[in-house]
């Protein structure tokens, strides 16, 4: 997977051996992330002054400038902080955060995604019950720091591979969990399980990945056969885009994560000792459609405007709770 800064937009960069793209089944904003940012748009709605985001509401630079340019503010820590109200992210914060803002005296909007809260809830039933709690995801991510605040101190450890998972000591607490972040990949997540279950029989699963994250990486796993090359639209910051990136790479032979249509470079397609004719197009979980239509409509201008553009079909709304989960 490649990251791009820079992008050859001039006018001969014509990929012409291009005759599909394809966007993926399930791609863009998850229902978390909408919710975010509705609460976000709702709360500058109402005319609420002095209002600060604390750190970013959803991991997307666009969507991060948006609200800056609109004049909500943007913090990484409470106590910088003066008045107002703070939006918590979709991505959650330990409850300490939270009391921390109140004992300063703001008012508190928590914007934390439902399927996060739910962990939270999971961690703190295993933690009243002096569980010890393995949780299978990145440490330096919102979302997990977010979840340690939920377990008193030595009881989580965070588990950021199979490889830490099989380094752990083999005697481990009769009373043992394991949980996942949201936005974990599933294969990796699912053989840690049989892992674990393998070396402590006693240990209680609770599989926390997300539909939305299932089902785009689902998606990523069908188109990638179908196509030469898969771009990914998210930022790097983005856990859930990288993965995506990561995961296209390892199944097309050729992927590139970017933020818009200015990160497509020519070369990606000018100096490929085979012909690129079909791209497939995925988006993470924190992205706008806006920014998966700009990249697809440079894609048509690439290609002289003869490529094909596939689209998802709209699936029929069913009155089903497992639905909730996704949105796109």
């Amino acid at each position: 997977m490649t990251d791009v800064t820079t992008a050859d937009t001039s006018s001969d960069a014509i990929a012409t051996s291009m005759k599909k793209v394809v966007i993926a089944d399930h791609h863009g904003f998850c229902m978390g992330v909408k919710r975010a940012i509705n609460i976000a748009e709702e709360t500058k709605t109402r005319g609420v002054e002095n209002v600060t985001i604390l750190k970013e509401i959803v991991h997307n630079h666009a969507v991060v400038e948006k609200f800056r340019k609109e004049g909500i503010d943007q913090k990484f820590e409470v106590k910088d902080i003066e008045k107002g109200t703070v939006i918590v992210s979709a991505h959650g914060v330990s409850p300490h955060i939270i009391r921390s803002a109140k004992e300063q005296g703001l008012d508190v909007i928590d914007a934390t995604c439902p399927l996060v809260t739910r962990i939270h809830d999971i961690i703190d039933k295993l933690d009243s019950r002096d569980y010890t709690i393995l949780h299978f995801g990145d440490e330096h991510h919102d979302e997990t720091m977010g979840v340690l605040g939920h377990a008193k101190d030595g009881m989580m450890t965070v588990i950021p591979s199979l490889e830490a998972l099989m380094a752990l000591p083999d005697e481990q607490p009769e009373k043992l969990a394991l949980t996942t972040q949201t936005t974990a990949e599933a294969s990796e997540f699912d053989e840690a399980e049989k892992k674990a279950i393998e070396r402590w029989p006693h240990i209680k699963v609770f599989n926390t990945i997300c539909n939305a994250t299932n089902q785009r990486q689902s998606a990523i796993m069908k188109l990638a056969p179908e196509v030469d090359m898969i771009l990914v639209v998210g930022s790097t910051t983005s856990a859930n885009s990288v993965r995506l990136a990561s995961m296209a790479e390892a199944l097309c032979g050729k992927a590139y994560l970017i933020d818009s249509e200015a990160d497509i470079q020519s070369e990606w397609f000018n100096n490929s000792p085979s012909p690129i004719e079909n791209i497939g197009i995925s988006a993470g979980a924190s992205t706008p459609e806006f920014l998966v239509d700009g990249v697809v409509e440079r894609l048509v201008e690439m290609s002289g405007g003869g490529a094909e553009v596939v689209r998802p079909v709209k699936a029929k709304k069913v009155n089903t709770l497992a639905l909730q989960d996704d949105c796109s």
